[in-house]
């Protein structure tokens, strides 16, 4: 069970919270007098799933009952090949993996999940039940319940971080571990505590501190916000898949507690051990949330690391140059010899 932060730390937490609450609710004001309130307030009703989701070449609709909830995956590739399992990050779910899916479900048995709080896998109450211990376990229940001793992890920003921590508490479960966009926890941590730009550019981690608020304000003019952030990563149909998954019931507070429990409660203890598992970063530079210092900083934390840069991707550099991402890929597990 994860320990809570200290008073002092907590108030602090909210205090940085409510001045970007101020921030966001002058903006909103704003955007409701630009827009006419009539389309802020507009949500679009979602109750059939998208046919892009449903598209054969990505695999096949699954749950599985873990010990806490049920997960949903899609799953695509020969079951006597390897396990490649794919962890998504904020705001997504298991469709940010479609160039992937279809790049290597040939040679792997892909595995595209929806985490807890996201898509059609559960959504349980309160932050206490998003703590990366939690998120970490999700990925060992799955990785058994698929009937799998060991498999290769593909992970995305928040998905990047739970990867990292499942790979430092099970190595042995991991065979090869690859990241994109997102740096090692101990990196992140200290460059934080240096850098006022990556302070400013993760705003957002603060702000959803807040109640309620922070899903009110994503919500507004139909989940504007999800057209912003992938509008280099995804068409418009894309979108609109985004859109009907966030839109499920309680899909905006499960993804927010992450960033909820990852303040208000104590970092995991971790092994201070450099990670073992073979590992590969793909870092798109022209993220607008991290900046690309953390990632060179990661290696410190690895045996055996690998990073390559794309200069003229972003933050979901997996969707935004998903060939150039596959080919890191591909390059870097025909290179290594495990």
């Amino acid at each position: 069970m994860a320990e809570a932060n200290s008073l002092p730390l907590r108030i602090l937490t909210y205090a940085i919270a409510l001045f970007w609450g101020a921030v966001i609710f002058g903006n909103s004001i704003y955007l409701m007098v630009k827009t006419g309130p009539t389309k802020f307030f507009s949500k679009k009703k979602r109750t059939t799933r998208p046919l892009c989701l449903d598209e054969g070449s990505l695999g096949t609709h699954s749950f599985v009952r873990l010990k806490n909830i049920r997960m949903h995956y899609v799953v695509s590739g020969p079951e006597s090949r390897p396990l490649m399992l794919f962890i998504h990050g904020f705001p997504e779910f298991w469709y940010s993996w479609r160039h992937q899916i279809r790049a290597f479900n040939k040679d792997y048995r892909c595995v595209a999940i929806d985490m807890r709080g996201y898509g059609e896998t559960e959504k349980p109450k309160g932050m206490e039940n998003y703590t990366v211990d939690l998120l970490a376990e999700d990925i060992k229940e799955i990785v058994d319940a698929l009937g799998y001793e060991k498999c290769t992890v593909v992970a995305h920003d928040w998905g990047g971080i739970v990867a990292q921590v499942f790979t430092m508490l099970y190595p042995k479960m991991v065979q090869r571990l690859v990241i994109c966009n997102v740096p090692h926890p101990a990196a992140m941590r200290k460059y934080l505590r240096s850098s006022i730009k990556q302070f400013l550019m993760s705003w957002y981690v603060t702000f959803f501190q807040l109640p309620w608020f922070p899903e009110f304000f994503l919500g507004t003019t139909d989940y504007a916000f999800l057209k912003e952030a992938l509008k280099d990563a995804a068409t418009e149909d894309d979108i609109e898949a985004y859109k009907w998954s966030i839109a499920q019931p309680g899909g905006l507070t499960g993804p927010i507690n992450y960033y909820r429990a990852s303040l208000q409660y104590k970092p995991l203890d971790l092994p201070r051990t450099p990670i073992t598992v073979p590992t590969l970063y793909v870092w798109g530079e022209k993220d607008k949330f991290l900046s690309k210092e953390m990632a060179s900083m990661s290696a410190a934390y690895y045996k055996d690391f690998t990073l390559n840069f794309i200069e003229h991707a972003g933050h979901f550099v997996q969707m935004e140059v998903g060939d150039e991402t596959n080919e890191c890929i591909s390059n870097f597990l025909q290179r290594k010899k495990f």
